[in-house]
């Protein structure tokens, strides 16, 4: 406290000093700024200003015409937001025109008794060049000292978040624009620091729209604010990089989007608004940063896992989901979307996957996965019925929040679930193989002693007959670098080559027989066909020619 009432010490002779100057410069103007003979008309111009806050002007001008006619204009606006002043001179008349910052509508336009949309310049029309160089100069002296005196009255907190989010609940406020009106409410999250709700009712004087929107400061873009005035409206717009802000409207979602806006009643107020929503948008970045887990396990990973993961609706649909708590896991998703109603099931492994991503599509939110090196590791069942086998899997949230803890929970189970396959042997490889119906398959020693000498016998059952097919090799044979899974549609299966691809495989399809370079193996399901691979590949490492 003493320290704030020391600042306040030093800077109130300053800003007093900063009002001086820029009264006094104002008063020179003000003297230069009058009525203007033309050759069929008159302009009368006038400039004053409010004395507790002299950086705040009004130039009415009046023009009257050769029948007596007139009409004034009048402009206000703050003078710290001003920028160029330039003199300029034609064959009829001498004038000096006063333009905004960065060319911004920011100064009050009335033109009859009606106010008009805004606009970025004003122009003062003067006698001779003596008079506008004397404007040119004060009116370049009091923009100076008006960002000086409008700036220091400015009374924002520091990066306090708590303190912003305090401020901006108290300053986002009802604003009207002649036949518009806009009531607004922010109200901070009792959850999380970095999130609030707005709720906005826009009125145009035919009907009334209702919008809420819920979203974190944190999910907007450092410098994204900005100031923007269209016609009589006057907001600030700030954006996301992802489309994370919730809107609602009545009782139905209405979908997510990258941007909020927050009206305000002036230029000077929107500027100021503009200035808290910059400072608040780092300070709640590092809550949002801090408030996320750190994961040391995946049993951590798990837990969240099974907090985050809810059944929800969202306007019509409705979306319930199970998922088990392991590294090999089955997720079931019920969806009714539109009256429709999808089962599906997947069934993987967790280590088995990677490269999580959160993204919004349109009422859902997802977390994609995708399997490593793209191979097709998930199970899929959709209604019942088993379908290809796929390389990425959504998991669907409806809550941004569930989500965001999700995706840091997800990538620590993935890494806490890669573990070396158990290696079998020759007979646990056998007695996969036999597992599987059709094609009906059969692995044996060829002599019954050499375990480097393999014949497998596949036999498939077509719908008129059934093709069997004899493979007879060498282990050595076969690259050790050359086996792998091999997912086709629904199919799952193991298959080896041979060294340099050459044919060394001696094989007897419908009592034909010929030479081929690769072997091909029929298996369960992903988790047996890991195994499988560990094992042979072990066993082929263990022959030597």
């Amino acid at each position: 406290m003493k320290n704030i009432l020391k600042l306040a010490l030093v800077l109130l002779p300053f800003l007093t000093q900063a009002q001086g100057s820029l009264k006094a410069s104002l008063d020179k103007v003000k003297g230069y700024v009058k009525e203007i003979k033309l050759e069929k008309s008159s302009i009368n111009q006038q400039l004053s200003y409010a004395d507790a806050t002299p950086y705040d002007i009004k130039i009415a001008i009046t023009n009257t015409d050769s029948k007596g006619k007139s009409i004034e204009e009048i402009y206000e606006f703050n003078l710290g937001l001003m920028g160029e002043v330039k003199r300029s001179a034609s064959s009829k008349e001498m004038k000096v025109e006063l333009t905004s910052l960065k060319n911004q509508k920011v100064i009050r336009y009335t033109k009859g008794g009606e106010m008009q949309n805004y606009e970025n310049k004003i122009e003062l029309l003067f006698e001779n060049i003596d008079d506008a160089r004397e404007v040119e100069k004060n009116l370049k002296d009091a923009i100076a000292a008006a960002k000086i005196a409008w700036e220091g009255s400015i009374k924002l907190p520091k990066d306090d978040l708590s303190a912003l989010q305090t401020w901006l609940e108290q300053n986002i406020k009802d604003v009207t624009a002649e036949k518009q009106s806009f009531k607004q409410s922010l109200k901070k999250s009792s959850t999380y620091k970095d999130r609030a709700t707005l709720n906005l009712e826009e009125n145009d004087g035919k009907k009334t729209t209702e919008m809420q929107s819920d979203f974190s400061w944190g999910d907007l873009n450092d410098g994204s604010a900005e100031l923007k005035i269209s016609g009589k409206e006057i907001y600030i717009s700030a954006k996301a990089k992802n489309d994370f802000i919730r809107n609602q409207q009545g009782s139905s979602m209405k979908g997510y989007d990258d941007e909020i806006k927050f009206y305000a009643q002036t230029p000077s107020d929107g500027s100021v608004l503009m200035m808290a929503i910059q400072k608040i948008i780092p300070a709640a970045k590092k809550e949002l940063q801090v408030r996320l887990p750190k994961l040391a396990t995946k049993e951590d990973g798990f837990k969240i896992l099974k907090d985050r993961t809810k059944d929800f609706k969202v306007n019509e649909s409705n979306y319930s989901q199970k998922i088990t708590p392991t590294c090999l896991t089955s997720y079931d998703l019920k969806s009714e979307v539109k009256g429709k109603t999808i089962d599906e099931n997947f069934k993987f492994n967790f280590g088995d996957l990677s490269d999580y991503k959160l993204s919004v599509s349109k009422e859902v939110i997802k977390i994609t996965a995708k399997v490593i090196d793209n191979k097709k590791f998930i199970k899929y069942i959709k209604d019942g019925v088993l379908q290809n086998y796929d390389n990425s899997i959504d998991f669907i949230l409806g809550d941004l929040e569930d989500a965001r803890y999700l995706a840091e929970a997800l990538p620590a189970i993935s890494k806490g679930c890669k573990s070396n396959v158990t290696v079998g042997d020759f007979n646990s490889l056998v007695s996969k193989l036999k597992s599987i119906e059709n094609p009906k398959q059969e692995l044996i020693l060829q002599d019954g002693s050499d375990k480097c000498k393999w014949k497998f016998t596949s036999t498939m059952a077509e719908s008129k007959k059934s093709v069997e097919t004899i493979s007879e090799w060498n282990l050595y044979d076969i690259d050790p670098k050359k086996i792998d899974i091999d997912v086709s549609g629904k199919i799952v299966g193991i298959t080896a080559y041979t060294l340099n691809k050459e044919k060394f495989i001696k094989q007897t399809k419908d009592s034909k027989s010929g030479f081929s370079s690769e072997i091909n193996l029929i298996i369960n399901d992903i988790e047996d066909a890991q195994k499988a691979l560990a094992t042979f590949k072990n066993l082929v490492e263990g022959c030597k020619k």
